[in-house]
Formats: structure tokens, C-alpha cells, sequence
């Protein structure tokens, strides 16, 4: 008999008792590493309320794109050498990844559900549920375009003298991290069940503790639920490894899933500039509106305290 290893079997629990702390109290989200690979090779998804039509945005195709460079796209019929980056609500299946894995390769089953959880903001092992319960999920016309599929830009010239920043997407449900203004990864998240429980702002990383406990929240046991590798950016909002069942399914903390989390802990510094904007079309004016905020443009801050002490 084969036995699990120390960290195999430490993950295992940690998926059995982690609760969101800010969240629903469920499962954690599994690995999946394919966050690495490239970005915005395809349309920003516009993830529709309940009832809704979908809508798709053009991809910048600009070497340098900058935030909020977007315009709808019409429903004519795509040319053949143009990716189809259509999306549907619909039922997918098994016999249907399996065949599409069959033509392609680099569609294996495991990449074909972690573009559907990244396109639906939910943990991996919910799409998995959903696809064996016949339950609708946002599906891409053609999967192959959304291999490396990113909402986030990948280059955002405005931040190009921030050392680093975590930029988060609410209408996207994604959180990126930057640094000289370059996307370094990305992952889908969950935000707050309504709308102002994530508030929109510039922060700054004010706490980190890998071992984060909630004093307001507990797990589905009763217990003081875990938030793990937590960054705290204002008041009682963390960003933290938790349960993503969909979109909005916090208290207000930013979760990701687990095996992203202890990435961007490691990353991030205290003082770490952080901004939260309703949707990608807002980057450019925020970042405009806070020229002169200490909080994210520190050199230039300190240039001008130096010509003014002169």
C-alpha cells in the first residue's frame, strides 16, 4: 500500500475543513497551475445576471493595451482565421470534453475545467459537479480560444513605476498582480454578496498572517473559520485562500482558491499597493484620479516631497 505524503495529506485536510472565513463555509478550491500561462489571448467575459443574455468585449489588440480599451462586438459571423470567442449558458458534458480532448490535444479534461472555472469564477470541483448534475455553466463557442484566456491586461502603462500592485476586477471576478505595471498571474476570485461588501478604492496591504483565524465568521462546523495566507487590505477585508461557489459568495474578503493563495502571499509586501475597481474600464480613470496618492505612486510622492523640501 502507497501512503499519501505529510503535505499531500495536510492539503486534503485543509480542503475538508476549510471554511471561506468570509464566505459560504464549503470546500476549497484544488490546485490548478495553468494561471502561469499567458494572457488576454481571447474576449473578457461579461458574466450575465440571472435571466440575461451574454455579451462578449473585444480583446485589446494593442502591444501595450491599456485598461478600459474595449467595444462591443456585433453578432456577425466570424472569418475562419478569427477564434470564435463566443459564449453560451448551456449544458456541457462529459462525453462532450471528452470528445473535444479527442481533437485536440492541448484540451485535455483537466485544461477544458479549469478554463470553465475561471470563465464562471467558481472552484473547480463545483464545475465538476455541475457537469456531472447537467447544470448550465457559461461555455466558449470554441474552447481553443480561451486556452490562455485572461480578462486582465497584461501591460498597463499607467503602473509602470509601481514596484507592485494587486489589481481587483469586481464585475470580472479576477484579481491579477503586477509589478512595473506587467501581469505576473492572475486567478479568479470570489467578492462580496452584495455589492458594497467589496468596496472599490486604493488600499494597501496592512496585515499579513499565513494563519489568519475570523473573529466574525465560522466554518460549517461552528468553529472560528480559517482564512489562510490573508492579506489584510482596510478594516475587516482580507485577501484569503477560501471556498469560491461562485462570483459573489463572501462576506466581503476577496477569496482564492487555495493553491493561488499562498502564491500571492509570498508575493505581496506589506505596504503592497491594492485597487479594487468596479470594472475594467475604470483602471484608467482611478489611476488618473490618484496621481497624487502616497498609497500607490510612492516615487513620485517622494520626488515631489523632495522639491518641495528644496
Amino acid at each position: 500500500m502507497i501512503f499519501p505524503g505529510p503535505k499531500t495529506v495536510l492539503f486534503s485536510l485543509l480542503i475538508l475543513v476549510l471554511a471561506s472565513g468570509c464566505g459560504s463555509g464549503k470546500g476549497v478550491a484544488r490546485q490548478d497551475d495553468l494561471y502561469r500561462q499567458g494572457y488576454r489571448q481571447a474576449a473578457p467575459v461579461t458574466r450575465p445576471q440571472s435571466g440575461a443574455t451574454l455579451s462578449r468585449r473585444e480583446p485589446s489588440t494593442s502591444a501595450t493595451p491599456r485598461a478600459g480599451a474595449h467595444s462591443p462586438v456585433t453578432s456577425q459571423a466570424l472569418p475562419r482565421s478569427v477564434p470564435d470567442t463566443g459564449l453560451k449558458t448551456r449544458v456541457i458534458t462529459d462525453r462532450e470534453i471528452q470528445s473535444i480532448s479527442a481533437r485536440d490535444p492541448d484540451l485535455s479534461p483537466s485544461v477544458i475545467r479549469h478554463i470553465l472555472s475561471r470563465i464562471n469564477a467558481k472552484a473547480a470541483y463545483y464545475i465538476e459537479d455541475d457537469i456531472r448534475d447537467g447544470r448550465p455553466l457559461i461555455v466558449p463557442n470554441d474552447l481553443g480560444a480561451y486556452k490562455k484566456w485572461s480578462p486582465m491586461d497584461p501591460y498597463i502603462p499607467d503602473i509602470a513605476e509601481v514596484p507592485k500592485l494587486i489589481l481587483i476586477v469586481k464585475d470580472e471576478y479576477f484579481l491579477g498582480w503586477y509589478e512595473g505595471g506587467r501581469l505576473v498571474g492572475d486567478s479568479h476570485v470570489c467578492i462580496g454578496r452584495q455589492d458594497d461588501w467589496t468596496r472599490a478604492g486604493v488600499y494597501a496591504v496592512r496585515d499579513k498572517d499565513p494563519d489568519h483565524i475570523s473573529r466574525s465568521y465560522t466554518n460549517a462546523y461552528g468553529e472560528p473559520a480559517l482564512m489562510p495566507w490573508a492579506l489584510r487590505i482596510y478594516e475587516h477585508v482580507w485577501i484569503h485562500a477560501g471556498d469560491i461557489t461562485q462570483g459573489n459568495c463572501s462576506h466581503g474578503c476577496i477569496n482564492l482558491p487555495v493553491f493561488v493563495a499562498p502564491k500571492v502571499f509570498e508575493w505581496a509586501d506589506k505596504g503592497t499597493a491594492v485597487v479594487i475597481v468596479d470594472s475594467m474600464e475604470d483602471v484608467e480613470p482611478v489611476l488618473a484620479e490618484n496621481r497624487s496618492n502616497c498609497l500607490l505612486f510612492a516615487r513620485t510622492c517622494r520626488m515631489k516631497q523632495a522639491r518641495a523640501a528644496n
